[in-house]
């Protein structure tokens, strides 16, 4: 029988790339990154967040997955989860209420059946998370654990976050039915990069954290450690690129110049040297032009939920490759008068590998870490079965199998489990159950029309 090893999977399908990582978690929960592979694709293949083709997907995540295995051989990936974010995800308040018998102490169960009544009520959308924001005890708000309480009235506040099901079933397309390759759970890329780059002082006095995709935007607002807004908008830095076309009608080169010349906050001091056939203020005119478009749009997610910049101290974390962009920090504190840094990896994350890049994998990683601190991960890998040994008629071999084993490093004998973490903590059980993990077994194919 094969032996299921302890490594954790993830796969980014993206506007520009697809990306896929492999790591392992050591008994004292610190997560070590074994390695990431990416593919560049067509920027048809996937638009918005959304697989438009399925058949070219599937053959460039199975480079990524081949490319994978090579760091944990003899092990092999045999499934994988993932990260989904896109143009059609967003957050929906909901309020839930629950009437008990008089003085009832509150239970888990009773949280979770409470949460359970969450659903999302558009058509042709599905529940991806349900996000506690606030509790209520007997009409008062209680934003710890209601657990324990005595009450004749629960209730709770929460973001139902969703998506379009055509997203999901694109995806299940691509990677169950064309490579063969089960998916263990889709993961909410934007709650995973809130985990993986906001500190807990940052969650609780109020955050906003933008992430920089290709062709979306995506902005989370964190308050008393709780999301309270979520929002994708359809602008990214792909929109730069295909602007500077103008100028060269080659993406490649129009690309390389967004990276390497432009700039979104230009300082007349600091020029870069450029050949004479570049006209160095049309290019700033265009990437100012397209990103302040993108900064605007940013800001005034701040009013859509009801907020000011004063409700946000901790101010705004900026993440992915269009984070990158020269100036595009500096022009967003300008524009809303914040305070702006770059998300960086936290210390319980180890990079095994120099390949690897802290500002353009971060995605990547994030859901490696959301996979780490979850008490339960299904296999993503499995080792070969031993070789069976011959059948002897003298039945005088009676060796076992352990120079097979002999062959197997170190790291890759370590099967121990990860770490489990606290079972008795009621936000430990609602992400279990409601959090950043969607199991794909409970979605229906019923359920996926166009």
């Amino acid at each position: 029988m094969n032996q299921n090893s302890n490594y954790i999977v993830a796969v980014e399908i993206g506007s520009s790339k697809i990306k896929g990582a492999v790591g392992k978690v050591d008994p004292s929960g610190i997560l070590t990154v074994k390695g990431i592979e990416e593919e560049h694709q067509h920027p048809n293949h996937v638009r918005h967040g959304c697989v438009q083709n399925v058949k070219e997907v599937a053959n460039e995540l199975n480079r990524v997955i081949t490319k994978l295995n090579n760091y944990i051989s003899p092990a092999k990936i045999s499934a994988v989860y993932l990260g989904v974010g896109g143009r059609s995800m967003k957050s929906t308040p909901a309020n839930l209420q629950m009437a008990l018998a008089d003085d009832t102490e509150v239970t888990h169960e009773m949280v979770e059946s409470l949460l359970s009544r969450a659903a999302v009520i558009e058509a042709n959308t599905e529940r991806l998370a349900v996000e506690p924001v606030e509790f209520r005890i007997n009409g008062k708000g209680k934003s710890d654990e209601p657990v324990g309480e005595l009450a004749h009235d629960l209730a709770v506040t929460v973001n139902v976050v969703s998506c379009r099901t055509q997203l999901l079933r694109n995806l299940k397309l691509s990677v169950s039915e064309k490579l063969n390759l089960p998916i263990n759970g889709y993961i909410v890329r934007p709650m995973a990069l809130a985990d993986l780059v906001l500190i807990s002082e940052e969650r609780r006095c109020g955050t906003m954290l933008v992430d920089c995709g290709a062709e979306t935007t995506t902005v989370a607002i964190y308050k008393g450690a709780r999301m309270h807004y979520l929002a994708t908008i359809p602008l990214g830095s792909r929109h730069i690129t295909r602007d500077l076309m103008s100028i060269n009608p080659l993406e490649e080169r129009a690309e390389e110049i967004k990276r390497t010349i432009g700039d979104a906050h230009p300082d007349e001091a600091h020029r870069s040297s450029l050949p004479e056939e570049i006209d160095n203020s049309k290019i700033n005119n265009i990437v100012i032009a397209r990103a302040s478009e993108i900064i605007a749009n940013i800001t005034a997610q701040i009013g859509y939920a009801k907020m000011s910049a004063s409700d946000l101290p901790g101010g705004i974390v900026i993440v992915g490759g269009g984070a990158m962009l020269k100036g595009f920090a500096e022009a967003l504190a300008q524009s809303t008068g914040m305070n702006v840094r770059r998300g960086s990896l936290p210390a319980t994350v180890r990079l095994a590998g120099n390949k690897i890049s802290t500002s353009e994998d971060l995605d990547v990683i994030s859901l490696l870490y959301y996979l780490s601190r979850q008490p339960h991960v299904s296999p993503c890998t499995v080792k070969p079965e031993p070789p069976k040994p011959a059948d002897n008629s003298d039945h005088s071999d009676n060796s076992d199998n352990s120079e097979f084993y002999d062959d197997f490093d170190d790291d890759d004998q370590d099967s121990d489990p990860i770490e489990e973490l606290p079972k008795d903590s009621i936000w430990v059980r609602i992400k279990q159950k409601f959090g950043n993990i969607t199991s794909p077994a409970s979605l229906d194919d019923d359920d996926f029309t166009d």
